[in-house]
């Protein structure tokens, strides 16, 4: 069974690792598309670029563990794989009608935390982490 995400986030620092991505690909999408949470998502190639777009950045900031096969998967191939599933899918979980933008979003999200450990990717360089300058990070 899926596990919930959290889509509205008070504090990013303290939220599940998946609700973060779920966040940020929401909000990078949103400033590419102009689409709101309830705007209804077209599955059309259009909405697939627009989608890839916001979502690889995104998740370029996490890494990917296949549980299943103990490998580490790239950002691109994970999205390639759950996006595959969402839109053959023609029915999402508990989604009756049109799927609205951030019930794609969300989906999207709980099939990778499903399928893959997430990890962001440190961003403080080894240098000023061991120079002990990572207190305002």
């Amino acid at each position: 069974m899926a596990k919930e995400i959290a889509v509205e986030i008070a504090d990013r620092r303290s939220t599940a690792v998946a609700a973060r991505m779920c966040a940020g690909i929401f909000l990078l999408y949103q400033r590419e598309t102009g689409a709101r949470q309830a705007d209804p998502f077209i599955r059309d190639a259009k909405s697939w670029l627009a989608f890839e777009q916001a979502a690889l950045p995104e998740m370029s900031s996490f890494t990917f563990f296949d549980r299943a096969h103990k490998t580490i998967r790239t950002p691109s191939s994970v999205l390639a794989d759950m996006m595959a599933q969402i839109w053959l899918a023609r029915t999402l979980p508990n989604v009756l009608g049109t799927p609205a933008t951030i019930q794609i979003v969300t989906e999207l999200a709980n099939r990778i935390a499903d399928t893959y450990e997430i990890t962001p990717v440190d961003r403080r360089g080894r240098k000023r982490a061991s120079l002990g300058l990572n207190i305002l990070a």
